[in-house]
């Protein structure tokens, strides 16, 4: 059986399902294209001849891989109108679920950095390193997406 970074496929899929689940639903707004997404990252997993020094890389590799897949799934013919967030999605957010209608107004790039910053954990640098840009200009695009939001929640009061 293959492995990455020490470990088997089948912990990897357990491990990282709901992780990247949840960054494919953020982005495509729609929960069976988001299936499908995170299917297509391990199946690119699987076909990967790459070693992975260690599990963290690996999992910077899956969550930048689901993000280019999500842009594909914007480049493609299979995008429809945007689905209405619906109950099946609230797994997305625990404790944050009162939040994640304002999330969806944001746009597709100020999402990634959100979510990746706030529910993954990442700091402005890894985000930088993900994204391929630089750390100010991560920076200064979270600092004007929480006054976006701040903005979105008090109108939402």
């Amino acid at each position: 059986m293959k492995t990455f970074a020490g470990l088997h496929v089948h912990e990897i899929v357990q491990t990282y399902s709901d992780t990247l689940i949840r960054i494919a639903v953020q982005q495509t707004k729609n929960m069976p294209e988001a299936e499908d997404i995170v299917q297509e990252v391990f199946m690119t997993l699987m076909r990967q001849k790459k070693l992975f020094d260690n599990e963290t890389h690996l999992k910077a590799w899956l969550i930048k891989v689901t993000f280019n897949k999500c842009k594909d799934y914007f480049k493609s013919s299979r995008v429809k109108k945007t689905v209405p967030i619906t109950e099946e999605m609230t797994f997305i957010a625990k404790e944050e679920q009162m939040v994640l209608p304002e999330i969806f107004e944001l746009n597709q790039n100020e999402r990634v950095i959100v979510y990746l910053h706030y529910y993954e954990g990442y700091t402005t640098a890894e985000i930088a390193d993900l994204l391929e840009m630089k750390v100010n200009t991560v920076g200064s695009k979270l600092r004007r997406i929480r006054m976006k939001l701040k903005n979105i929640l008090e109108e939402g009061s």
